[in-house]
């Protein structure tokens, strides 16, 4: 019994380590995989319709990514480890018995391919965190050398997994932290942001953001940000998945239109800086709402779509938002004759023949 104790607290030990310093997550998931004779530990969370982090130890990280790019990793009609979760009367801890029923009514075999080439059918699994927006589950992923899980295997697995769970815990509230933190900052910004999280979902907001919510169009549903509109909300989404699942890449800024077709508010999306083996809950992306206002990025996605040059690019802009041509002039520092020179250079590449058309096309670009 003393035995059985002194490992349980070895266990708690390194879980609680990993919670406070996440980098030793690989050490753990390593650990376990060991401890229980399995070839690979896993650790994965699901956000919204993806991945959002797949760890998997003594395994090439490239590899991981390369060859479930494709796959659809959430979807139980294609990985027989999620249909499994939904059998009536399944155990906390999911095994091959359930793998084996699991596999019967898969509508293709995308997973059952990458398991054959990854050598990894067998195992067990738990979910150490679940509510209706993601999960986070631990796993052993054992090759044809290990074998199917014993009894013994799953138990000593269960333990490792209630240390796990307790972890998971600790570190989402020290991440969630990070929305306090920032948003005690917020307070004296005077611009329109909300703070997001590894899934997408809001953390935080300025006093500004908050204010917006109720005279535009803006809405938060179920902790997302949207529009009213059915096509800016599904270009919102867009976006908010890209800057989080691709930081290093711009997200495309979201302009919502005016009753008239111009551009009423421009929504853009930055990255966060995150640390290395951090859990979803985490501030990952800031939104900005900027009314009535062009930004770079708009410039850049017009510059892309239609060829246009950033002088073209900021008059559709400018003319989508409202204002009128002798104002564009005066900002611009050009003739009135000199802009409808760039004006017809602007309706020719984009083939508006109206600026009623060219409005609409800069207002909507982006849905």
């Amino acid at each position: 019994m003393a035995s059985s104790v002194m490992k349980t607290d070895a266990w708690a030990d390194m879980f609680l380590s990993a919670a406070l310093e996440p980098h030793l997550w690989g050490d753990a998931i390593q650990a376990m995989a060991r401890a229980t004779g399995s070839r690979h530990g896993q650790m994965i969370g699901f956000g919204p319709r993806a991945v959002s982090f797949n760890w998997i130890s003594d395994i090439e990280e490239s590899l991981v990514v390369k060859r479930t790019a494709c796959i659809d990793q959430g979807a139980p009609d294609l990985n027989f480890r999620i249909a499994a979760d939904m059998l009536p009367g399944r155990p906390d801890i999911v095994h091959e018995a359930h793998y084996d029923i699991a596999r019967q009514n898969l509508r293709a075999d995308d997973y059952l391919d990458l398991c054959s080439d990854l050598d990894i059918f067998d195992g067990c699994h738990s979910w150490l965190a679940c509510d209706r927006m993601s999960m986070i589950g631990l796993a052993l992923l054992r090759n044809s050398k290990d074998g199917r899980t014993d009894e013994e295997e799953r138990d000593l697995f269960a333990a490792i997994a209630g240390q796990a769970r307790m972890a998971v815990r600790l570190q989402k509230a020290i991440e969630e932290q990070g929305f306090a933190l920032l948003s005690g900052t917020f307070e004296s910004m005077d611009r329109a942001c909300w703070l997001l999280d590894g899934t997408g979902r809001i953390g935080g907001m300025t006093p500004r953001a908050e204010a917006l919510l109720s005279s535009s169009r803006i809405r938060i549903i179920d902790g997302w940000l949207a529009s009213d509109r059915m096509a800016e909300s599904r270009a919102i989404l867009r976006s908010v998945r890209n800057v989080i699942e691709r930081p290093d890449q711009p997200a495309d800024p979201v302009p919502l239109a005016d009753e008239g077709g111009g551009v009423a508010i421009m929504m853009e999306f930055h990255p966060l800086p995150a640390r290395p083996w951090s859990l979803p809950f985490a501030p990952r992306a800031i939104a900005i709402a900027r009314v009535g206002a062009p930004t770079d990025r708009h410039v850049q996605l017009l510059m892309r779509s239609f060829r246009l040059t950033p002088a073209e690019a900021d008059i559709a802009i400018r003319l989508a938002s409202g204002q009128a041509r002798a104002e564009i002039a005066v900002a611009r520092g050009v003739s009135v004759e000199t802009l409808k020179v760039q004006l017809r250079s602007v309706y020719e590449k984009t083939g508006c023949n109206r600026e009623s058309q060219l409005v609409r096309l800069v207002g909507l670009l982006s849905h």
